[in-house]
Parts: C-alpha cells; sequence; structure tokens
C-alpha cells in the first residue's frame, strides 16, 4: 500500500519552515505503526512551493502515484491550494483516493464532502485507518472523548530531511538553538467567539513519559537544544496535570517557549522558568473591555493581564502579548488605546493579527450578531499576519462590516489595514517584532 501525506505550501507564512507539519507526522506515525513496515508513506512536503509560483502544477504532476492521499487541512488558508491539488492528482491517478480531515474540515462538512472521497471528522487517529479500510464510506466521525491522546505515539520525524525539522529562527531573538515545534496537549477549554482552535473544547494532554520520550528522541537524533510548545494552553490550569508535565519538560534539560492565558499563576510561572521557559505568548486580543465582551473573553480584564505580565518578570520570562485589530466593536481610538497600554504594560514582543471570521467559530456562524455584512469564502483571502514583514499585502481581512452598527461607525476593510500598519510599524521601531 503506498500513502502519500500531502503539506500544503502555508503560503501566508514568510518562512513556512520555521514550523512543522506536526500533525501530518503523527498521524503518519500511528498509520505506519498500525499498518507495518510493509506499507510505504511518505510526507509530500510542498512548503515554500505555493500555488502562485508558475510551476506549482508542475510540481504536483511530478508526484508519484499513491494508493491514498492524505490531508490534514488546520487553517482555511490552505484549503483552496489543496483543492487544486486533489483536482489535479484526480485527473493524473483517477484511482487514487483522497482522505482529509482537520479543524477546516471538521466545520465545512457538506464543502469537503464534494473534494475528498472521505472526510475525517474529529481525531484521526482511528479514522484515518478506517477510511483507507472501508474507502466505500464519505464520512467518519469520532469522539475526542473516544481518544486518549495522552498514551498515543508521538510523531516521528524521519520522513524530512534534516533541515525540514530543525529551524535556526525560531529561538533566534535568544540564540543560534537548534529547535523544532511540539504538541504536548491538544485543545482549549473556552469558547472565545473569533475563534475554532478550542476543537476538542477540553485540553487532552500527553503523559509526562511521552514527553520525555519526545524530548529525548530529538535531541538525540537532532541535536534538539529548544522546543516551541504549539499548545493553545501550555500552562495547564489542572495541577495534576501541570506539575508532572513540568517535571518531565526539567528533567529533559530544555529551553523553551510557548502560548498560555494570562490565568496563569506566579506558582506555575516560578516553575515553568524552573524547567527552561524563556518566554510566554499571552492571547490578549484586545485592549478594550467592550470588544473583550463582544468576543465572550470576560474572564480577563487589564488587572489580570497585569499581575500576569508582573509575575512573568520577577520570575525572568519575556513575555509576547498577541493582539488583533478589526474585532467587532472596536472604538475608532483604537490605534491610540492600543499603544498605550503597550506602552503601560511593557510587554517584551507583540504579535499583532488582523481579524479573520474563521470558519465554524461564533462569529462566522452568526456575522449577524456582529453586523458583518459580508464574508468572503475564498479561502485564500483567509490570513491573519498582516504587514508584520511587508506593507504590500492582499490577502488577510476577508470580511465587512455594515457602516452602522450597535456599536457605532464601523472601520471599513482600508481603515482597519492603516491601523494595522501604523502599529506594525511603531511596534518595529521599538524591535518588539520578530
Amino acid at each position: 500500500m503506498r500513502i502519500g501525506f500531502i503539506v500544503p505550501s502555508w503560503h501566508y507564512f514568510k518562512d513556512p519552515f520555521k514550523l512543522q507539519p506536526y500533525w501530518e507526522l503523527y498521524y503518519s506515525s500511528i498509520l505506519k505503526k498500525k499498518l507495518g513496515e510493509k506499507t510505504d508513506i511518505k510526507i509530500i512536503d510542498l512548503r515554500g512551493k505555493s500555488k502562485k509560483n508558475e510551476k506549482f502544477n508542475e510540481i504536483i504532476n511530478e508526484l508519484d502515484e499513491k494508493d491514498f492521499y492524505l490531508y490534514w487541512i488546520m487553517k482555511s488558508g490552505d484549503a483552496n491550494e489543496i483543492y487544486s491539488i486533489v483536482d489535479l492528482l484526480k485527473k493524473k491517478f483517477p484511482r487514487s483516493k483522497h482522505i482529509a480531515g482537520g479543524t477546516h474540515v471538521d466545520m465545512l462538512q457538506d464543502e469537503c464532502k464534494k473534494v475528498f472521497d472521505s472526510i475525517i471528522v474529529g481525531p484521526g487517529e482511528n479514522s484515518f485507518l478506517n477510511a483507507i479500510q472501508n474507502g466505500s464510506e464519505k464520512k467518519f466521525l469520532e469522539s475526542y472523548s473516544k481518544v486518549d491522546f495522552a498514551d498515543t505515539p508521538y510523531p516521528k520525524r524521519d520522513w524530512l530531511p534534516y533541515n525540514s525539522v530543525i529551524s535556526k529562527n525560531m529561538f533566534k531573538q535568544y540564540g543560534d538553538y537548534n529547535a523544532t515545534m511540539v504538541y504536548f496537549s491538544r485543545g482549549c477549554f473556552y469558547r472565545c467567539a473569533y475563534c475554532v482552535y478550542n476543537v476538542p473544547n477540553k485540553l487532552q494532554a500527553k503523559s509526562p513519559k511521552l514527553i520525555e520520550d519526545e524530548i529525548n528522541y530529538l535531541k538525540t537524533n537532532y541535536d534538539v537544544q529548544a522546543i516551541l510548545l504549539k499548545d493553545e494552553i501550555a500552562l495547564n490550569p489542572n495541577k495534576k496535570i501541570f506539575f508532572p508535565q513540568m517535571e518531565a519538560i526539567g528533567n529533559s534539560n530544555i529551553l523553551w517557549r510557548g502560548q498560555t492565558t494570562s490565568i496563569g499563576t506566579y506558582e506555575q510561572l516560578k516553575l515553568a522558568k524552573e524547567t527552561g521557559c524563556l518566554e510566554l505568548s499571552v492571547g490578549i486580543e484586545t485592549v478594550d473591555d467592550n470588544v473583550m465582551k463582544m468576543i465572550d473573553k470576560t474572564w480577563q480584564s487589564e488587572k489580570i493581564i497585569n499581575q500576569f505580565i508582573e509575575n512573568a518578570k520577577k520570575v525572568g520570562i519575556k513575555i509576547k502579548i498577541c493582539l488583533i485589530l478589526g474585532l467587532p466593536g472596536e472604538p475608532k481610538n483604537i490605534v491610540d488605546k492600543t499603544i498605550n497600554f503597550i506602552e503601560k504594560q511593557k510587554p517584551d514582543y507583540v504579535s499583532l493579527s488582523g481579524f479573520c471570521p474563521m470558519p465554524g467559530s461564533p462569529i462566522y456562524q452568526n456575522p449577524d450578531k456582529y453586523d458583518i455584512e459580508f464574508i468572503d469564502k475564498n479561502w485564500d483571502k483567509h490570513a491573519h499576519l498582516l504587514f508584520r514583514f511587508s506593507n504590500n499585502e492582499s490577502v488577510g481581512l476577508p470580511f465587512r462590516y455594515k457602516k452602522q452598527t450597535h456599536w457605532g461607525n464601523s472601520f471599513s476593510r482600508e481603515e482597519i489595514i492603516l491601523n494595522i500598519q501604523h502599529i506594525q510599524r511603531w511596534l518595529s521601531s521599538k524591535s518588539m517584532v520578530y
């Protein structure tokens, strides 16, 4: 049996090799274990080979025939490209089957059924194998609650060249480290109105033993010195999970950074520092209280944010705050409010994004509630990393507000772009962007 797991170009990243295709590697590792050595599994890595490249079709046409092509679509921004890959490969290899899962598929099942031979809804640990063995079915559904993420195999990286696993840029603000990306948990228990990364809507955590095993594997085979925890909440609020996880990371003698929420405690931050944490990203999202309410993030306040940043500074962890411009309810002075907030809180770094109504999110599902009159369904335009590295971008902000909203006059798309550009340039002048 020949299986190709396709990684799209990630055209919205300036450096698509800064992150790794973790879930493609993860599910390939599980399939290899279940199907045995006689099954030929290849990771077809198209990072950096955007369909904007005039040779993109030529690259796809040079691919070898597989019995099954698999896809894991986390971001809707990858969807059109993957759809076009499927179309090209179906014409070239009509007997091959195409199977896809991931957040985009979960949220847009009817659309994806028209593209793929089978879709995976929910986790893929068992469903990919079921789809391969029972190809006549269109949909394979499984609940995350029935899949124990704690003891599933960590992803082997052998399918990729060394330089595609390791990034020197991931920790460049801290030194010249061999770094790579990991997930020690998946999901999030919050229900923020702009987000779909709460799939599952709870935290499923890896066992401490597997954490140590994966880190030691990366150190032994790839000389990894630092890891990026891509978990939605790196500081698990469940102490019974948090302390063993931190002990496992500490035992591994590795540097790390990750993302978490502003409700992390001083005790958690102190222990994180002791285990090698250099930096934490925090999803603040907005500095306006009314916007915070509209995006269902009322559990967070300026007092909580201030305390978190103070505690992080006390223990010596750098803080990067993540902000989104263009959210519903923004006041006309959002630029000044944002800059004043940053000057007051003094984070070390800031990651500024443009709002994108992600398919499946509460805002996408109910645009009238948020006075959105148009959402572009061209998934190529769905991106959020706007004007961080360039002043000329055509993607992002794929929506339009009504001129008159229940919070007052709205910003036009052009005005949101100017707001983002203004703050991005100010952040660059302060060396707060990397």
